[in-house]
């Protein structure tokens, strides 16, 4: 007869409050339910593509070039070979960068974050025109609609762009920031600290 491993103290108290019967299966479910947690915080913890840490830089842009494949109620659908599905601009953000008579089969250039969220876009034969202004925060909306930055030049508002918004949450009034500014002068980024 084969004898079974002795059983820690924490195992003989679980095993006898399972009711006759279920005992095993329990067990089971209760330790292959540990291995998996393990699994799960050893992914956790080991950095993802920890050997091409050359290549990932924070806060960077990416940009890439479409073809319009489809408009519908102004909204934009944007297809490059890069992407599985079509990316969108809206209408506001059309109107905004200029390609508010965009056909279908026009090309027009993206840039995106590093979080893969569309920053500008405009039409093929140009390349969205940024720049970078320094400063620290004085105000800012609540609604992520403007913010106002004082430089030594002085104090200005700016408009911020939807998708920016999300990115002012977190920094309060006086904190350093670089913002980055359109053609528009309408801020599509943020990054704290004078950085740029």
């Amino acid at each position: 007869m084969r004898s079974l491993p002795a059983r820690s103290a924490l195992e003989s108290r679980v095993i006898s409050i399972i009711p006759p019967g279920r005992g095993k299966g329990v067990f089971m479910e209760r330790r292959l339910a540990q291995a998996i947690l393990g699994l799960v915080a050893v992914f956790l913890v080991t950095p993802v593509g920890a050997e091409q840490s050359d290549e990932i830089v924070l806060n960077a842009h990416y940009g890439f070039s479409g073809v319009i494949t489809k408009i519908e109620s102004g909204m934009l659908f944007v297809r490059s070979d890069d992407n599985l599905r079509p990316r969108t601009i809206s209408p506001n953000k059309a109107d905004r960068v200029g390609l508010h008579d965009a056909k279908v089969g026009d090309s027009v250039n993206l840039l995106v974050d590093s979080g893969n969220v569309l920053i500008d876009a405009s039409s093929a034969d140009q390349f969205p025109e940024h720049r970078f202004l320094v400063g620290t925060v004085r105000y800012a909306d609540p609604f992520w609609q403007e913010i106002q930055v004082s430089t030594p030049e002085g104090t200005t508002t700016y408009e911020v762009d939807a998708l920016a918004g999300i990115r002012m949450s977190g920094i309060p009034e006086g904190t350093p920031v670089t913002l980055e500014l359109d053609a528009d002068n309408v801020m599509i980024d943020i990054h704290r600290g004078e950085s740029r």
